[in-house]
């Protein structure tokens, strides 16, 4: 009663198991038990209300993760995995996640290093275990070779968070087709319409701005696509060439940064007026290859870089990443890849 439950509650709580029934008395808070009855349930009130308050799943699905978690708890406790680990990552241990552990048996104290680094698999702890590195290194050598197109294994991973301006989109690592980013019209000169998010669309203007003061002429040939337009353009690849081809020329939709709304492609007005015939000779390319991570844009696609990459070399194609990573992956003339190679991930793959 002084906890604040009413009669009925109280003989609901009375009911309980006595382990049960006093841990809901020595839970510090009062626990709405009617609302949770409202679901079929096991009656693990305290946790329900614990991982009510540290995650965002929804009631129904803290009522199936809980009492299928506490059936697995004895095993989990002994490998270390105790309840505040388990709540603490809530959102990112599955049930199945939970099983892995267990068949792996592997110890919470070996592991916890690996989960520290954002992208981790847990179906990969054993192997994570193996090898000889740092934590980071172990995450991404085992789990995604395919940063480097050219060691690609059979995985795809989702991209969990795809309004990172780091995600690393190419073949193994998806889009959603439902991503639609909030981009905004460029103002620039383009052939069909430039459309960026906000911040790439600040900085391209930006970059256009100062490249008109020293007489150079920019326009743009594509920015972003949906995912239903990616796919035409794909499939149009397609219809012409064999699929291993078509693919280094367009990325299969769900897998292209164009969907991401931070790429460009660029071309200049000498080319366009018959001048010269590729871009990579006009001054326009010159100085966006010395000036153009002044403004947090990288060359995605570089020359004899393509079983890295996964692209054939595109001097056109122009990716937004921010200053501060475009500078350091400009002073160090390297790749996206070797960027991610050496900082990971900075937001959550689902493997699929």
């Amino acid at each position: 009663m002084r906890k604040g439950y009413n009669w009925h509650e109280q003989g609901i709580i009375l009911n309980l198991d006595k382990d049960k029934r006093n841990d809901v008395l020595d839970y510090d808070g009062y626990i709405d038990v009617m609302n949770w009855n409202e679901y079929s349930n096991q009656s693990n009130y305290v946790l329900y209300d614990l991982i009510y308050q540290n995650s965002v799943m929804s009631k129904t699905k803290i009522v199936n993760y809980v009492d299928s978690y506490m059936e697995l708890k004895p095993q989990l406790d002994e490998l270390g995995f105790s309840q505040d680990v388990i709540i603490k990552r809530i959102d990112e241990l599955s049930i199945d996640d939970l099983k892995s552990i267990i068949s792996q048996n592997v110890s919470y104290n070996k592991v916890k290093k690996y989960m520290n680094i954002t992208g981790y698999q847990v179906c990969d702890f054993k192997d994570y275990l193996k090898y000889d590195g740092t934590a980071l290194e172990a995450v991404l050598h085992v789990s995604y070779p395919g940063i480097n197109t050219c060691d690609l294994n059979d995985r795809t991973y989702l991209i969990e968070q795809p309004d990172n301006l780091l995600v690393l989109s190419k073949k193994g690592f998806m889009i959603d087709e439902s991503y639609e980013p909030g981009v905004r019209e460029v103002d620039i000169a383009s052939e069909e319409g430039a459309y960026l998010i906000d911040e790439a669309a600040s900085s391209l203007e930006k970059m256009n701005e100062d490249a008109s003061k020293l007489g150079l002429s920019l326009v743009v040939k594509s920015s972003y696509r949906s995912y239903e337009n990616q796919k035409e353009l794909y499939d149009y690849y397609l219809s012409i060439y064999d699929y291993s081809y078509a693919s280094t020329l367009v990325n299969v939709p769900g897998f292209s940064e164009y969907q991401l709304g931070l790429a460009i492609d660029l071309t200049s007005q000498s080319v366009l007026g018959g001048i010269y015939t590729d871009f990579s000779q006009t001054e326009e390319y010159q100085w966006l290859v010395n000036n153009s991570y002044k403004y947090g844009f990288i060359l995605r696609y570089p020359e004899n870089e393509s079983d890295r990459t996964g692209a054939m070399n595109e001097p056109w194609h122009f990716r937004y990443v921010g200053k501060d990573i475009a500078k350091e992956i400009y002073e160090k003339n390297e790749l996206f890849e070797d960027y991610i190679w050496e900082h990971g991930f900075s937001y959550s793959l689902k493997l699929q």
